[in-house]
Formats: structure tokens, C-alpha cells, sequence
């Protein structure tokens, strides 16, 4: 009633009241599956009926608090799983993602009552599943899963083809898995704390998606394993399709995939109007326009970059040189508190530390390698930062700069997809000096901003 008559009040309540009944689900009190079904139905029926998922993220990251949540919750839901929809199916993905031989268990018992060809739904799972993880954490269940699989499906090609696909596939994926950690392992008696966390959202290659329409890049980029978040993701529809919107069909699939992918909502600053350039406000019109489900001021921060003195304190200053960025080491402190910091008593500010190393001795001419310093040691006077909480993998950097206005304005994309760094180099018919940086050109002495937008 409230969504229909849009009463804003009542709804605000209704939000409320939801709320407190998921508060008082918790790891420590005995919680009943029919509890659980209650607010899961509901929260989905919300999602489809208003196109607001908030309510269904907030029960999902419950009820993927319980410890016990494949026994009490997913179990019993899918126990005839041929009925679920696919969306419901990946929410259960969502819930088990990160124990997903809880759900492969699921799975087999459904299919020992199977007869005849493996049921879409069974494909569906089985193709959708982190199988590479199940080897990591039981390797005998999974040859044990796979032997069974072989025997259902020995009297039906298209079923052997596709099991003998997925088992190739995951062995390949846990052998990179497996050479990948052998070769950064480090004598124990050499180890040491690592003073750095390395930024790998910088300077990533659009190779693979030139040439595609906007509807083939779409696609593509949402299953890329370079976007995995939603800052990288609009990231790269802008940089390819900048002065273009989004259709409505777009924007509530990016919703659905940021649900999916467990991803965090992005900063409402991030797509304000306020701060992109003029060509980028077709794209975020259309997301503002279709979209409510994005942002959160709650779950992305942004924060503007302070210069590090070469005597090691904090300037006044918030900018630098464009070039000077691109050909000299560089260090900025950034303030932010995080939550679970309210009541912080170390000394000065709670923030963190993002140190930039030009690449041009390297082969790598105009990038920069960004490293977040975790080592106390060596923050300057009034800042430290909470390494267990502030993570490389939650920082999205932005260029940004002051227009004549003195408004911040964003320029998405020039450190994320720009594979090059500075494209090329020239002199205008003003006699000024030009850096073409990924598919922003801008003047040489432009006073930049770095810009960090920070998921919690």
C-alpha cells in the first residue's frame, strides 16, 4: 500500500519494522527455518513487486551469518529445487559461495533421485557452482560428485559431454590455483608482514572488448574477471560508451548482477551529475532515471587525496600536477573512519596511506604502480591506519580536477581502463603541452586531484 499510494512515511516505517525483525535474527539464538522463510519470501516479494533489493541483501547477509545456515535455510528450501526460478537458485549460489560443497551435497542428493537426462536446474547449478573451490576444500567429495556424475549420465552424450566439460575445466582452474600459491610461497622462517597491498584495478586492458556494441560489450564486461565491482564496471561502459545511456532493461540487469556477485553499492557521488564531465550525463541520467538500488552512502565513501611533503607531513594542499603525477614517486594521505572505528583512541586520524610509483624505468613508460601502505612506521604525524579493516581491494582511484566553476569533476576511467597510462603526448596550437590519458585529454600543469572511493 505504501509503494502504490507512495506514503513515504509509511513506508519509511514499514523499512523499519523489516529491519528489526531481521536485527533480531542472530548467530546466538536457535532460529527456525519457517523464521527464516518468512523474511526471505518477503524481501523477494519486494524486490519484484517495488524493484527494491536492499531488503532482500539485508536478509541474505544474515542469513549468511549463521553458521549453520546450509542446514537450517538451504537445505529444506531447495529440497525440490526443480521448482525454484534461477533467480532463486543464485541467491542460494549467493548464500553458499563461500562453502560450496554444502550446496554440491544438496545437488547430489537431488540427483540420485533423478532419472533420465540432468534437469535444467541440475545444469544450471552445476555450471554455476565454484567447482575449483570444492577441490580446494574436498577434493575426495569432488571425484566422489564427478564418479556419480559419470555413471548417470554414460547413456546420454549431451549430459557426459557437459560433465566431462566441467570436470576438465575445474581440475584446469585448481592447477593455476595451485601453481599460483606454490610459487609465492615463502620460507617460513623468511617471512615477513607485508609493508604494502598492491592496487591491481590500475591501467587494465580493454583489448578484448574493442570492436563489440554496446550491447555485446555489456555482456562481456559483466562476466570479465578484471570488473569486480560496480565502480569498475561503470568504469568501463563509460570509457567506451561515454556520451550514450543506458536502457532500462541495462540498468536493472547491472542491479541484478550486483546482487549476484555479492557486490557492494557504489557512492551516490560517484554518478552524480554534479561531478561528470557534460559528455558522461546521458549514462548516469539513465542510471539515476531507472534505477534506486546503486548507491548507498552507507557503503561507498570518497575521499580526496592529500600530498605527503618530502618531510613526511600532511600538506594543505589536496592536488597536484598532472605530470608531476605520471613522472615522480608520490605519496597522499587520505582521512576516513570507518565504522568499526567510532570510538578509536589511537592518536590522530583514522585514514590510510596510498603511495605512487611511476613505472617508467620498467618498460611501462607514463603508468604508475599504487601500493596502500600498511606499515604504521611509515605514516606521517597525525594519521594511522586499521590494516585488518581499509583493503587494497575496496579502493577505486579516480582522476578528478576543479572546473571553472570550482565544481570536482570526475574523470571515470583514466586510471582503471587505460592500459597505456599517458596515450600519447603533444603540443596544441596554444603552445600547450597535452597528455592524452586513456580517452581523457588534458593539459600537462592541470592542478589533478586523486580521488579514492572506498567500499565498506
Amino acid at each position: 500500500m505504501c509503494h502504490v499510494f507512495k506514503v513515504d512515511w509509511l513506508s519509511r516505517r514499514c523499512g523499519e519494522y523489516f529491519a528489526g525483525l531481521v536485527g533480531d535474527v542472530r548467530p546466538s539464538t536457535c532460529t527456525d527455518y519457517q523464521t527464516l522463510l518468512f523474511l526471505f519470501e518477503e524481501a523477494r516479494f519486494s524486490l519484484k513487486v517495488i524493484k527494491c533489493d536492499k531488503m532482500l541483501d539485508m536478509v541474505v547477509q544474515k542469513i549468511c551469518s549463521l553458521e549453520n545456515r546450509a542446514d537450517i535455510f538451504v537445505e529444506p528450501y531447495m529440497k525440490n529445487y526443480k521448482e525454484l526460478s534461477t533467480c532463486q537458485l543464485d541467491l542460494m549460489l549467493q548464500i553458499t559461495r563461500r562453502n560450496p560443497v554444502s550446496l554440491l551435497k544438496i545437488i547430489r542428493k537431488n540427483l540420485i533421485c533423478e532419472t533420465g537426462e540432468l534437469g535444467n536446474p541440475s545444469r544450471y547449478l552445476l555450471d554455476s557452482v565454484d567447482l575449483c573451490k570444492c577441490i580446494r576444500d574436498d577434493e575426495p567429495f569432488f571425484e566422489e560428485l564427478f564418479d556419480m556424475l559419470d555413471n548417470m549420465t554414460s547413456l546420454c552424450d549431451r549430459d557426459a559431454l557437459f560433465v566431462h566439460k566441467l570436470y576438465r575445466t575445474s581440475v584446469r582452474e585448481f592447477k593455476k590455483y595451485k601453481g599460483s600459491t606454490s610459487s609465492a610461497i615463502v620460507p617460513e622462517q623468511n617471512y615477513l608482514s607485508p609493508k604494502s597491498e598492491t592496487l591491481l584495478h590500475v591501467f587494465c586492458s580493454l583489448e578484448s572488448f574493442k570492436g563489440l556494441t554496446r550491447s555485446e560489450y555489456f555482456q562481456k564486461m559483466k562476466e570479465s574477471p578484471l570488473v569486480s565491482n560496480l565502480y569498475m564496471l561503470i568504469d568501463g561502459l563509460l570509457t567506451q560508451f561515454r556520451e550514450l545511456g543506458l536502457t532500462p532493461e541495462m540498468v536493472y540487469e547491472i542491479e541484478e548482477i550486483r546482487r549476484k556477485r555479492s557486490w557492494r553499492r557504489i557512492s551516490p557521488e560517484f554518478i552524480s551529475v554534479d561531478h561528470c564531465h557534460h559528455d558522461s550525463e546521458p549514462m548516469f541520467q539513465s542510471i539515476l532515471t531507472y534505477s534506486s538500488n546503486l548507491t548507498s552512502s552507507d557503503e561507498g565513501f570518497k575521499r580526496v587525496g592529500k600530498m605527503i611533503g618530502a618531510d613526511n607531513k600532511i600538506s594543505k594542499d589536496n592536488f597536484c600536477q598532472l605530470e608531476l603525477l605520471f613522472r615522480t614517486p608520490l605519496s597522499f594521505a587520505f582521512y576516513l573512519k570507518h565504522p568499526d572505528t567510532a570510538y578509536c583512541s589511537s592518536p590522530g586520524k583514522c585514514g590510510f596511506l596510498l603511495k605512487f610509483e611511476p613505472q617508467m624505468k620498467s618498460g611501462e613508460p607514463y603508468k604508475f604502480k599504487v601500493e596502500l601502505c600498511v606499515d604504521q612506521e611509515e605514516y606521517p604525524d597525525g594519521l594511522h591506519i586499521h590494516p585488518e579493516l581499509v583493503k587494497a581491494d575496496k579502493i577505486h582511484l579516480v582522476l578528478g580536477y576543479e572546473s571553472d566553476d570550482k565544481d570536482l569533476i570526475f574523470c571515470h576511467g583514466s586510471i582503471t581502463w587505460n592500459e597505456q597510462g599517458i596515450r600519447r603526448s603533444y603540443v596544441n596550437e596554444n603552445s600547450l603541452k597535452i597528455f592524452e590519458i586513456g580517452s581523457w585529454e588534458m593539459l600537462t600543469t592541470l592542478k589533478t586531484k586523486i580521488i579514492a572511493f572506498v567500499s565498506f
